[in-house]
Formats: C-alpha cells, sequence, structure tokens
C-alpha cells in the first residue's frame, strides 16, 4: 500500500476513541437534553458528521484489507449497517409522505371545515413520525458505538470459539 494510505490508516485509527467519545455525548444529549438552539443542532449534526466519516474510513480499510467480499461482509456487516446513514433514509420518506398529503389536500379542497380537522390529525401523526425518526437515529449511534467497541469484538470472538 502506498505509504500515505498507511499514514491516513494510522491516523485515522487513533481518531477511532475520540471519535467514540464524541459519539457517546452526542447519544446523551439526543437522549435526555433537548435545547431549541438551531446552532447547538448544526453542531451536534456536524459531530454526528465527522464521526460517520472516521467509521467510514475505517470501514474502506477493512474492505481493503479483507481476504474477499464474503469475508468482509461475514465479518464487517454490522459495521456496515453502522455507517449507513439512515437519517437520510428515513428524511426522504418523511418528504416524499408530506408531499403525498399536501397533494391529496390541494385536490380534495381545503375550504372544508372537516379538511381542517384531517390536517390537524395528519399534523400530530408527523410530529410522532419525528419522534420515531429521532429514536431510530439514536439507534443507529448507538450501533457505531457497539460495533467500533472493544465490546462487540469480544463477544464475536466468543461466539466464533464456540462454534469450533
Amino acid at each position: 500500500m502506498h505509504p500515505f494510505w498507511e499514514k491516513t490508516e494510522h491516523y485515522n485509527r487513533k481518531l477511532i476513541a475520540p471519535a467514540l467519545i464524541l459519539l457517546l455525548g452526542i447519544i446523551i444529549y439526543e437522549l435526555f437534553f433537548h435545547a431549541e438552539n438551531w446552532i447547538l443542532e448544526l453542531a451536534v449534526e456536524i459531530a454526528d458528521t465527522l464521526v460517520i466519516t472516521v467509521f467510514a474510513i475505517d470501514l474502506v480499510f477493512l474492505a481493503i484489507r479483507s481476504r474477499s467480499a464474503k469475508f468482509f461482509f461475514k465479518n464487517y456487516w454490522l459495521d456496515v449497517l453502522a455507517v449507513f446513514p439512515f437519517a437520510i433514509f428515513f428524511n426522504f420518506i418523511n418528504s416524499l409522505y408530506r408531499a403525498i398529503v399536501v397533494t391529496e389536500q390541494l385536490a380534495v379542497g381545503q375550504a372544508l371545515l372537516h379538511e381542517t380537522v384531517e390536517v390537524g390529525r395528519e399534523a400530530k401523526g408527523l410530529s410522532k413520525g419525528g419522534k420515531i425518526a429521532r429514536f431510530l437515529r439514536i439507534a443507529a449511534r448507538i450501533l457505531r458505538v457497539v460495533t467500533k467497541s472493544r465490546l462487540f469484538a469480544k463477544v464475536h470472538h466468543r461466539r466464533t470459539k464456540k462454534r469450533r
């Protein structure tokens, strides 16, 4: 491997532990604190993106060092799931749902009182969807912590020893 990529891998491995600590801080913030400060929310999103980037770079080097694609996906499938951007996927589904709801409302007509009541009910349903998306983001972050910490490696190693 080229010396530049070896240095990149070396420094990225040193960034995994601070990234885990930052990710635990993000999880604690998401679970227990909810400030309506857009600057703080932006900082959390940027920090989460940086953590995902460090883990994604690590995953690329794991893929390069793997013997085969079968070996890679058999041993690192949880790492692949941890790096997958679920937030982008669920935001796309949420915006698609909103577009469909708005299109239906315009077609039927907004002047009727019954339509106004239905729109209020849909808005309450969307806020519940936002809560579900928030918990899914937290679950994805916890999955990243588990896959990158030594705990998962020890448990996975014990399971493979018992199978033999």
